[in-house]
């Protein structure tokens, strides 16, 4: 048992010899966090009207030294994310494999953090991944900016994306992502046309936060219910935020994870054996008291409410005068006068709630970047 890169290279079959599976689908979630070098595609919203087929690169093109920092200097992990990709440009079942049509946009005026690419799975099917947050403030205060509005700026440039993206495959499409990009793959799913929609026959969100009932009666939600899987570690934060369904039988797995505390967030440590996810019994205590505190709040109040409560929230986060989490606990002593004086304008029926969030999302955010605290 290990983690999915000692999983590809324990096994050497091919597709054809072992179908596609959620595993399959973290590991290319994974490796779409990679700030992609100037060798892969990039992708334009104008190519469909001129019918641009999909431009892809070998996966074996991004094996280059010189590049790995900028390609995953904002991850992680680097080193473990490197050993990832030298799996699959080594693997049968992965060498084939080609990436394109990557896209990566961050507009803070608009609250926007969106990034997406292509995977050509090399027998006909193609693999729309889109990126989860990074440690961006502007990043997670889109993530939070849906308890009150959907869709968020990120949601519509997914559905745009997939819409582009199937104009120009004719061949079925599998979606994914992990955290935030879990999301954006469900909402995208949901959001295309129908015709787009009867060509998915796969939609996976690793550890993705949820949607609020109005989504799950859409019609466009109905038509691909019955395709998403959904994956969460035991210690689940993340993937449990506007979530309702606390028991797996309600629709997700409980994977395994090495990780302590938040870093069973991270799609390296969740557990795999012979290309299945090592399953846990269930949600931690704490995991489901956390989405319990957190939903329970959202729903005693209305969207005008959830706003200028997040808008606070945020307030306090940028007062520290830093734009990533990776800064902003790289100089927490010099940071915190600040946030404290910014953190008396909150309402005080907030304070506990909004106290809890900080606290979680700075671990969260602290652990999605490197230790030297580069964002």
């Amino acid at each position: 048992m290990g983690n999915i890169t000692d999983d590809i290279r324990a096994h050497l079959d091919d597709f054809a010899s072992r179908s596609f599976s959620d595993v399959d689908s973290l590991a290319l979630a994974q490796l779409a966090y990679a700030r992609m070098p100037d060798n892969v595609p990039r992708w334009s919203d104008t190519a469909a009207a001129s019918a641009q087929p999909i431009a892809t690169v070998s996966v074996r093109d991004l094996l280059r030294a010189e590049c790995y920092d900028a390609m995953f200097g904002r991850v992680w992990s680097p080193a473990l994310n490197i050993d990832l990709l030298r799996a699959m440009a080594e693997s049968p079942r992965w060498r084939s494999l080609r990436v394109g049509e990557y896209v990566s946009e961050l507009e803070p005026e608009t609250t926007k953090q969106f990034s997406a690419c292509v995977f050509d799975l090399g027998d006909g099917r193609l693999y729309v991944a889109f990126r989860g947050t990074d440690s961006s403030i502007i990043g997670w205060k889109e993530d939070f900016a849906m308890a009150f509005r959907r869709p968020v700026a990120s949601q519509e440039a997914a559905a745009r994306y997939l819409t582009n993206i199937a104009a120009r495959w004719a061949g079925p499409i599998m979606i994914g992502g992990h955290s935030k990009g879990g999301n954006l793959a469900v909402y995208a799913a949901a959001s295309v046309p129908q015709a787009v929609q009867q060509r998915i026959v796969g939609v996976y969100s690793h550890d993705g936060p949820g949607f609020d009932s109005a989504f799950f009666a859409t019609p466009g939600y109905a038509r691909i219910a019955n395709v998403i899987s959904k994956s969460v570690p035991e210690a689940s934060i993340i993937g449990m935020l506007f979530e309702r369904r606390e028991d797996a039988a309600d629709g997700y797995a409980v994977v395994n994870s090495t990780g302590v505390g938040i870093m069973q967030h991270f799609a390296l440590n969740w557990q795999v054996q012979d290309g299945h996810f090592q399953l846990a019994q269930g949600l931690t205590a704490s995991a489901r008291y956390a989405a319990r505190t957190l939903n329970d709040w959202m729903d005693r109040y209305d969207d005008e409410h959830r706003r200028l409560f997040i808008e606070s929230l945020f307030h306090i986060l940028e007062a520290g005068g830093y734009s990533t989490f990776g800064e902003l606990t790289a100089h927490w002593t010099q940071s915190l006068p600040a946030m404290l004086a910014a953190s008396r304008d909150i309402d005080p029926a907030d304070r506990e709630v909004a106290a809890a969030v900080l606290k979680g999302l700075v671990s969260t955010a602290a652990a999605s970047v490197i230790p030297d605290g580069r964002g």
